[in-house]
């Protein structure tokens, strides 16, 4: 036990020896690096830019079942990405007028139903590759969807906003400087809108192409 305690205290003498005489000739001693913001990545900071693309999904009807609806929709968005060792961390919002809808006629009463206007807020979890960067995407949806039947004459119509969820995956591409390109799938569901104690239901699957302008 003695020995074991002597070579202990010669072991820890040696190490701070050692150490002192680095200070004195000025040798600052080892550290091990911290983790650190990737301020030289191509995708930090701020971005807005614009999209379009084509929806196709549902819409349901408590009671009177569900019909598909499909269309076009286009809108604007913008974000904050911030890279840390090759992942790029970042958030967005968007919001776009949408025509993904369920049109129909018995030649006499026309019926339009469908996803008005939606939007949602999510998180972005990439792979920092230079100038191309795959990423996850999730988060919370909102928007309008609503309802309308007319005759010619007459017109019935309702519409409700509120919230829901979206999830997906995308890639993203600097075409320059500050311009990049981004492919995107997006799903996005509502549930559970109250159209006068009616229960609807609205889901759609989502896919764009969008410009941002990086700052």
């Amino acid at each position: 036990m003695n020995k074991l305690i002597a070579f202990s205290a010669a072991a820890f003498f040696a190490a701070t020896s050692a150490s002192f005489a680095a200070d004195a000739i000025g040798i600052p001693a080892p550290i091990a690096p911290a983790p650190v913001y990737d301020s030289s990545s191509v995708w930090d900071g701020f971005y807005a830019g614009l999209n379009a693309g084509y929806g196709w999904g549902e819409f349901d009807i408590d009671g009177l079942g569900g019909d598909d609806i499909e269309g076009w929709f286009g809108g604007a968005q913008v974000g904050y990405n911030a890279a840390f060792g090759g992942v790029v961390v970042g958030i967005e919002g968007d919001y776009q007028y949408s025509d993904i809808n369920w049109t129909a006629t018995d030649g006499v009463i026309d019926v339009d139903a469908g996803i008005n206007h939606f939007g949602t807020v999510r998180g972005r979890l990439g792979a920092d590759l230079g100038t191309f960067m795959p990423y996850v995407t999730a988060g919370i949806a909102f928007g309008e969807i609503g309802a309308e039947a007319t005759d010619g004459t007459v017109t019935l119509s309702d519409s409700e906003y509120g919230w829901g969820w979206a999830v997906g995956a995308g890639v993203e591409a600097m075409l320059a400087d500050n311009v990049s390109l981004k492919g995107e799938y997006l799903y996005v569901d509502f549930q559970n809108f109250d159209f006068d104690g009616v229960d609807v239901d609205a889901h759609a699957h989502t896919a764009r192409i969008g410009v941002n302008f990086h700052f």
